[in-house]
């Protein structure tokens, strides 16, 4: 009789560690599903926060070279109140909240391009620089591009 109560609880031994293995496995494949849909949904939200912080950037830009036209147009004597307005678009750039990284990156550079336009325009000089905001803004998405996900470990 100790020959079949062995045999039967080494075979209950056995049923149970297969048991433990199974769900072991099934737990990790699930943890890994998860962490599979968490990561796409990231990455999609992360692309569409791009998205519209390119979109409010270029927008600021629009307004920005449509305000600096004005003032290069206007005689220098009375180019005051739009180069008011350009401190005032750059100053209200700066205090705008990107939604990525990538958007605070472009921004902040963007927005030393544009400070460094308006300061040249303040001390009376032409307002040519040797950069252009939208070649700035152009390169800063395209590194964030280039970049994206290189800061997620696997």
């Amino acid at each position: 009789m100790n020959d079949r109560t062995d045999r039967n609880e080494s075979s209950n031994g056995r049923k149970v560690v297969l048991l433990v293995v199974a769900v072991a496995f099934i737990a990790s494949a699930t943890t890994a599903m998860l962490a599979f849909t968490a990561s796409h949904r990231a990455r999609e939200a992360d692309a569409k926060a791009l998205a519209a912080d390119t979109a409010d950037l270029r927008g600021d830009l629009v307004s920005w070279k449509a305000q600096l036209g004005d003032a290069l147009k206007a005689p220098e004597q009375s180019r005051q109140p739009y180069l008011d307005r350009l401190v005032t678009l750059t100053q209200g750039l700066s205090s705008w909240k990107p939604r990525t990284p990538c958007g605070q990156e472009a921004r902040d550079r963007l927005v030393r391009t544009m400070e460094e336009r308006a300061r040249a325009l303040l001390r009376g000089e032409s307002g040519e620089t040797n950069t252009d905001e939208s070649s700035v803004l152009d390169s800063a998405l395209r590194e964030c591009e280039v970049t994206r996900g290189r800061d997620v470990t696997i």
